[in-house]
């Protein structure tokens, strides 16, 4: 892995946190390879993945009316892989989530797997993946 590789791996994950942190899904939708017939994007609170491009840019412009504001969003660690013309960034964030309508925010830790393609020079998200740890320590109590 060059540094040279890494720290433009970096950057889009950079950028990721930026539009995540501002529910600015201009921004996000530009990190995405759109035109990619291998997108898998699965969120938290979607039981299924999207796989295409029309799903995630829908996904993304009502996002603003979803997520009120995020007053927390704390990077606990974090790894990059790259491989030629793949990587991929896995991070553990704390965040807090106002969601507009919600009784309460959605806090705790999150975790983020990101698949980047590198295609003419550029790094663009190919696969996304997040999720929360769920303690079963519960069910044996």
């Amino acid at each position: 892995m060059s540094a040279t590789d890494e720290a433009a791996v970096v950057a889009v994950y950079d950028r990721w946190c930026a539009a995540f942190q501002a529910v600015d899904g201009a921004a996000m939708k530009q990190l995405f390879e759109q035109g990619s017939d291998g997108l898998i994007y699965q969120s938290e609170e979607n039981a299924d993945p999207m796989y295409t491009w029309a799903e995630i840019d829908a996904y993304w412009s009502g996002a603003p009316e979803i997520v009120d504001r995020i007053p927390e969003w704390r990077e606990l660690n974090r790894k990059v892989a790259v491989f030629e013309d793949t990587a991929f960034v896995y991070a553990k964030l704390q965040t807090h989530l106002e969601i507009t309508g919600a009784k309460r925010p959605l806090i705790g830790e999150l975790r983020v797997s990101i698949g980047l393609h590198r295609n003419s020079g550029d790094w663009k998200i190919v696969h996304y993946h997040e999720s929360r740890h769920v303690d079963l320590a519960f069910l044996f109590e």
